[in-house]
């Protein structure tokens, strides 16, 4: 599964195609702004053109400006020779601000003309230059981050991406994915089954899926240096086990997950023809011994476990002879 197809929302895919009208990516830190641009880029009448991506977090006040806009020769110490900027580099293709929320509050004006005017000038010139630019703008901040007159510019095309915790539908292809990556870049072959993977869904991933992909890329690493040398087309099987023991997660989502593997290698298969309250009892047996191992033969949070009372377990335990 590739990435465009776990992003791509109805939004995302109408305001892609809208190339003159700029775009507000809203969400977590990780929540995959970065790709939710590329995405748009990739899927507007611009795919074709640069797509030039800028951290304004990274860049100080007092270069940010040169950077965006470029500079003329002898426009400040140091300008030896005229430069082009970002939105120049970006010409016909689309520029990607993130974290825009550290821009200072006359940048962010200059911005305003950029989007209404479509011409820049260059930090120490004085002759407008015409661009062709599509401007995303990306934040984990909200919209108040922004000045009043810009936040009325963009408000109407702003995409918010949730948190990976409130669409763990998405986690196990997520991480299907960034294995894939991992087996392709590293010459390796690292498996796990949908069942195995599921259990990543136990985490509130608060990095969200930059948290995720590097998850999967320790366990797939620590799955190397426990094998060895392994040869390059030799498979390595990753376990519940194994994940689990390496997931940074709540005790008690943790207790759920270990019954959950437990309950998956045990459960017996249902053979045809077999009497079906003879199946569901040795289901029963199953869950109650599982909770009972859990719970380290704690009758009073077994039975909270299994949302029975403590009376109601013990006599299911006397009917199985426990």
């Amino acid at each position: 599964m590739q990435m465009k197809e776990l992003c791509e929302t109805e939004r995302i895919q109408k305001l892609a195609g809208f190339d003159f009208l700029d775009v507000c990516l809203l969400g977590e830190t990780g929540t995959g702004k970065t790709h939710a641009a590329r995405l748009i880029h990739e899927l507007s009448p611009r795919a074709q053109k640069p797509f030039i991506a800028v951290n304004c977090a990274e860049l100080t006040p007092s270069i940010i400006e040169a950077e965006l806009f470029g500079y003329e020769k002898g426009a400040f110490t140091g300008a030896v020779a005229t430069k082009t900027g970002k939105f120049e580099a970006a010409a016909g293709g689309t520029l990607f601000l993130d974290e825009i929320g550290e821009l200072p509050a006359n940048l962010q004006a200059k911005l305003l003309k950029v989007t209404e005017e479509k011409c820049i000038t260059r930090v120490g010139g004085n002759r407008p230059r015409q661009i062709d630019v599509r401007i995303i703008y990306a934040t984990h901040r909200d919209l108040s981050v922004f000045r009043e007159d810009l936040r009325y510019r963009i408000a109407g095309h702003t995409i918010h991406l949730k948190p990976l915790r409130e669409r763990r539908g998405e986690i196990v292809s997520l991480a299907r994915l960034f294995l894939s990556e991992f087996n392709r870049k590293s010459g390796r072959i690292i498996k796990a089954g949908d069942e195995t993977l599921k259990l990543l869904e136990l985490s509130e991933w608060h990095g969200n899926i930059r948290e995720l992909r590097s998850f999967v890329e320790i366990i797939c690493l620590s799955a190397l240096f426990i094998e060895g040398e392994t040869s390059a087309n030799e498979t390595i099987e990753l376990t519940g086990e194994f994940l689990l023991a390496r997931l940074s997660i709540g005790a008690a989502r943790v207790q759920q997950g270990a019954s959950f593997m437990m309950l998956s290698e045990k459960i017996p298969f249902f053979v045809p023809g077999e009497k079906m309250d003879e199946y569901l009892e040795k289901i029963e047996t199953m869950l109650l011994r599982t909770a009972l191992d859990t719970h380290n033969n704690n009758r009073t949070r077994a039975a909270k476990h299994l949302g029975i009372s403590r009376s109601g377990l013990i006599k299911k335990l006397k009917r199985i002879g426990h």
